[in-house]
This record gives C-alpha cells, sequence and structure tokens, in this order.
C-alpha cells in the first residue's frame, strides 16, 4: 500500500464542490476523477457498490425528530422518482453542470464514492457497504421532509437543505456527505454501539470520528491544501478553512459557521458536562474532537520540521493555547512560508496521509477495545507505536491531556 491516496487519473470524471460554494473562492465546482472505468457507471449515478435514486416528495426513512425507522430502504422502483443523470458519451460525469437538480444526484455520487476510496486506501482494504438484504449503499439527493438534516442508517444515506434552503442541498457539500459516509465507515470498521450504558459515549465518538472522516477526506483535494495555507501562512492553530465544518451558511442572520475542530473545550467544561447530562452527543465530542485536531496539526509541524522549513523551537512555541495570543509566531510562520509555499503544501499532505493512517489502524483496533475517548486515544498510541515507532506520542498524550481525556489502554 502506497503512503498517500492519489485520485486515479483515468477513472470517471465528475464535479463537486470540496467546499460550500458561498465560502470565497469556491464558487466553481472542482473535478474529480472517480475510480471506474469510464461507461461502468451507469444512469442515476449507480454503480456496482452505489446507486442514487432522485425520489420525488420522499418522506425519510427516520423520524427527522425521534430518529426512530418509520421505513426502511430500498426506494420502491414503483414510487415516483425524478429521471436519472445519464453519462455522456464519453462516460463521464463532468458535463452535468452546477445549479440544476441533476448536479445533486452526480455531485453526491462523486462525494460518497470518494470518500469511500481515501479511506479504504487507509484501512487497507475493501468494506461491504451494503446490507444483508441491499447489496449497495443507496443515495437520496434531496428530501424536502427531512429538514435541515443529514441520516445516514442501514442501507442508505439521505439529505436535506441547510437551513432549509433549496438552494443549498446538503448533497452538494462535501463536508456534510463526507460526515454520512463516516458514520457508514464506522459502523463497519468498529462495530454497532452497544445499546447498554456505553451507547452514549460510543454515539459521541462517533460523532467526532465521522467529521474526522470528512477532514482528511477534504484534505486530498489539492485545492483545498493551496488556499487554506494561503490563509493561514501554514499555522493551522486557528479558525480557517479546514479547521471549521459546515462553513458560512446563509440564514435569517447572514452568515453563521459551523462545528470548529479548533477550540479550547475539555470534559471539565460546564457546557460538556451539561451536554452529557441532556445526552447532547454533538457538543459531548467536541473535546475529542479538538484533541484530534490538535494531534493533526503536530504531525504537519513535525513534517515541516523534518524538512527544515521551521524550527524545532518555532513547533514547540506553537501550541494551542498560544497560537491565538501571540502575532509573534504567525509573523514567523509566515514569512517562512513565503520562502517554500509547495514545501509546506507537500508536507501538509503528508501528515494528512500519517494522520489517516492512525485513525484507521486505532479504529481497527477498537472493534475489539470498544470505542470510548480513553481507548480509542490509546489505541492512537499504540497504532504510533507500530506505523512510526512512537514518533508522536508525546503529541497524542498531549492533546487528549489537554482536554482531560485519560489515555488508558483497555482492561485484558
Amino acid at each position: 500500500m502506497t503512503r498517500k491516496f492519489e485520485f486515479p487519473r483515468e477513472g470517471t470524471r465528475f464535479l463537486l464542490y470540496p467546499k460550500p460554494r458561498i465560502v470565497a473562492g469556491f464558487d466553481k465546482p472542482r473535478l474529480v476523477h472517480v475510480d471506474a472505468r469510464p461507461g461502468s457507471i451507469g444512469p442515476g449515478p449507480s454503480g456496482r457498490r452505489l446507486y442514487v435514486v432522485d425520489a420525488w416528495n420522499k418522506r425519510p426513512y427516520r423520524d427527522p425528530d425521534t430518529g426512530a425507522y418509520d421505513w426502511r430502504p430500498p426506494y420502491p422502483r414503483r414510487m415516483r422518482a425524478l429521471d436519472p443523470v445519464r453519462p455522456n458519451a464519453e462516460g463521464h460525469f463532468d458535463s452535468v453542470v452546477p445549479r440544476i437538480r441533476e448536479f445533486s444526484q452526480a455531485a453526491l455520487y462523486a462525494s460518497v464514492a470518494s470518500v469511500m476510496a481515501i479511506w479504504e486506501h487507509y484501512l487497507g482494504r475493501r468494506l461491504r457497504w451494503g446490507t444483508r438484504g441491499q447489496r449497495r449503499l443507496e443515495l437520496i439527493p434531496r428530501v424536502k421532509k427531512l429538514g435541515a438534516n443529514a441520516w445516514s442508517g442501514d442501507g442508505y444515506i439521505e439529505f436535506g437543505f441547510a437551513g432549509r434552503d433549496p438552494a443549498q442541498p446538503y448533497a452538494e457539500d462535501f463536508d456534510v456527505v463526507a460526515h454520512e459516509v463516516g458514520h457508514q465507515f464506522l459502523k463497519r470498521v468498529i462495530g454497532k454501539a452497544p445499546a447498554d450504558r456505553r451507547e452514549f459515549m460510543r454515539k459521541s465518538h462517533d460523532e467526532a470520528g465521522a467529521d474526522l472522516v470528512s477532514l482528511v477526506a477534504v484534505l486530498h483535494f489539492d485545492y483545498v491544501v493551496e488556499r487554506v495555507l494561503a490563509e493561514t501562512r501554514g499555522k493551522l492553530y486557528s479558525v480557517n478553512l479546514v479547521s471549521e465544518i459546515g462553513q458560512y451558511r446563509r440564514g435569517r442572520s447572514g452568515r453563521r459557521p459551523g462545528r470548529l475542530y479548533f477550540h479550547d473545550k475539555t470534559l471539565r467544561a460546564p457546557a460538556v458536562r451539561a451536554a452529557r447530562r441532556r445526552g447532547d452527543k454533538h457538543t459531548y465530542a467536541q473535546p475529542f474532537l479538538g484533541a484530534a485536531f490538535d494531534v493533526l496539526v503536530e504531525i504537519f509541524e513535525g513534517h515541516l520540521v523534518r524538512r527544515r522549513l521551521i524550527s524545532a523551537e518555532l513547533a514547540r512555541n506553537s501550541t494551542h493555547a498560544r497560537a491565538e495570543r501571540d502575532p509573534a509566531i504567525h509573523r514567523k510562520f509566515a514569512a517562512r512560508y513565503r520562502l517554500n509555499p509547495d514545501g509546506f503544501g507537500e508536507a501538509l499532505v503528508e501528515a494528512a496521509a500519517d494522520f489517516a493512517r492512525l485513525l484507521a489502524l486505532a479504529w481497527q483496533k477498537s472493534r475489539r477495545t470498544g470505542a470510548t475517548f480513553s481507548t480509542v486515544a490509546a489505541n492512537l498510541v499504540a497504532a504510533d507505536r507500530r506505523l512510526h515507532r512512537g514518533r508522536h506520542q508525546q503529541a497524542i498524550r498531549r492533546a487528549f491531556g489537554r482536554r482531560r481525556i485519560v489515555v488508558r489502554a483497555p482492561r485484558p
């Protein structure tokens, strides 16, 4: 297995937005190659492991308020669906233009297929994405009655609209799509959440894990890497293009930020403790998510040091706490970045690959140990010992320790 994933240049061509199109610099879609021979993906699009059905006025499979199943896929053929998008004469889908309904179908298929391919690469094996009674994963791009939600369930993923705005379908938001694919991925790698007292912790971990699946996937777009480094000058400890999930959706009050990877929340924070009491898994997941993001940034800065793009002293001083408050650190990073932007880009791509391999191995270990914050953090340490001879152990322990997450190996 090669170290980093690369999109197959001979694959089927699609267009998608790696970040929401209302984010500055992302108003045009980017070309992506899906790992399938041109002509092998049929109308829908539909392939061997995925298919899109643009259901008409569909009722969600699960209750948007409770999450309970009202009915299950596959979507019956006798029920109405819009015409499927078809490939062009060369077998590609990059001629499907944005801002029409068919674009949601094509972009959704390409996004899901890309995330699957990226993470199977780092896992080192192919996964079975369907269910026992349904060989392929069903993708529903537009479900108006789902509201401002997206759901991932047994054998399907379906999407509503950001702010309930028909002009902002979640199916075209790579962050959201990758997050929902992340839930499917974690379920297959770790297993289903236990129906006992550990269920809340596991589901909280899976919310953070799904966001990490999205973070790694988006860092495989060269354009995203270029933009975030141009924005930050290599100082990733900040609110930036990749430290924010679901950026700047227009609402009644203008633009608002999404969830953040970059923050100071700990398990002892009042808001996080309150989230545990009321069963809010998204807020409770934030300390784990923040710690994992810190690990990625420290791996990135380690690559910069080994490439002699920054000094070891600058990397040591570039802690999460000081990064925002010390403008001198930003100036030093900017000065070094100007000398070799391409080197910074290569270092970030390598760091994302290292981070993905650590996560993939840690999650595989979690199938046996369980997936609490502490055990997954301990599995990251064990994965680093196996993959990198413990190079990142101090960074992992430091990042999770700051969040008051004990790196505790499970009992035999």
